[in-house]
């Protein structure tokens, strides 16, 4: 679908009130599998690839790729489809957007599940680590990149027990657009902080967010929860940075437990 410039790749499943899951960096619609298989039987279940990313269309003007932007870009697809308010559901860069649209375009949405996500902008000491890697994948060398990755997104016994599955996301990576991987790691690495924004934030939301997660400490899942007014953290022992894939019957039960509770009417803002 056509959206604030970016033609958005998307997969939609179920009936019910309509959930979005926006995925984290390197990653697509297919790493919300187990959740759109498990939860479409209650909801409408969508599920997209950010712009740059898979089968999401590049873009050739890196300020596409801010966070803020690609805000727009999701409230764009919200819109298009006519599904507002829709439940969401981001796990790290989607959690990121989650965020920024929660702040800037309220009425897109029903509440929030944040997974192994900040707030907060990048260490500058990953940054240089990360530009390191980029310039590898804009060499057009990704496979020497590859075998660092899985024990930054995953726990030890996840890439152990699925690596058929660990496989499967290579190639996807192997055949995505390197162009749209560096610029949506850029956009990522240098993110601005809005840590002082989200006590704006006013809808019901849930922060899950792995024991083992690697790139993003639990002290950013605790920043968000004291953050959000009546926000509650849930911590998914043993998981990594992809927590939902992780511990993927785990994540599923805390989502629709969370989604299916009863709810008070929303604080006014102050």
């Amino acid at each position: 679908m056509q959206t604030n410039g970016a033609e958005l790749y998307y997969e939609r499943q179920g009936q019910g009130e309509p959930l979005l899951l926006v995925h984290g960096l390197l990653f697509s619609a297919e790493s919300w599998r187990d959740q759109l298989d498990s939860l479409a039987a209650l909801y409408d279940v969508i599920a997209v690839d950010l712009r740059g990313q898979h089968r999401s269309e590049t873009t050739s003007d890196l300020a596409g790729y801010d966070l803020w932007n690609q805000t727009e870009d999701l409230h764009g697809l919200i819109s298009a489809l006519g599904v507002a308010p829709v439940h969401y559901a981001g796990l790290s860069m989607g959690g990121m957007i989650g965020m920024r649209l929660a702040i800037r375009h309220p009425a897109d949405l029903r509440d929030l599940v944040l997974l192994d996500t900040s707030a907060r902008g990048e260490d500058p000491e990953k940054i240089e680590r990360y530009e390191a890697m980029r310039q590898v994948i804009k060499m057009g060398e990704i496979d020497r990149v590859l075998p660092a990755l899985p024990p930054v997104f995953f726990a030890d016994a996840y890439v152990t027990e699925h690596p058929e599955r660990v496989e499967a996301w290579f190639e996807s990576l192997r055949q995505g657009n390197a162009a749209g991987f560096e610029m949506a790691s850029r956009a990522v690495d240098y993110r601005d902080d809005i840590a002082e924004q989200i006590h704006q934030i006013r809808l019901p939301t849930l922060v899950i967010h792995g024991g083992e997660d690697v790139p993003i400490p639990l002290a950013e899942a605790e920043l968000i929860a004291a953050g959000i007014p009546g926000a509650r953290l849930e911590l998914v022992e043993g998981a990594g940075h992809q927590s939902n894939m992780d511990h993927p019957e785990e994540v599923t039960r805390l989502i629709r437990d969370f989604l299916g509770a009863p709810r008070a009417a929303p604080a006014a803002r102050s």
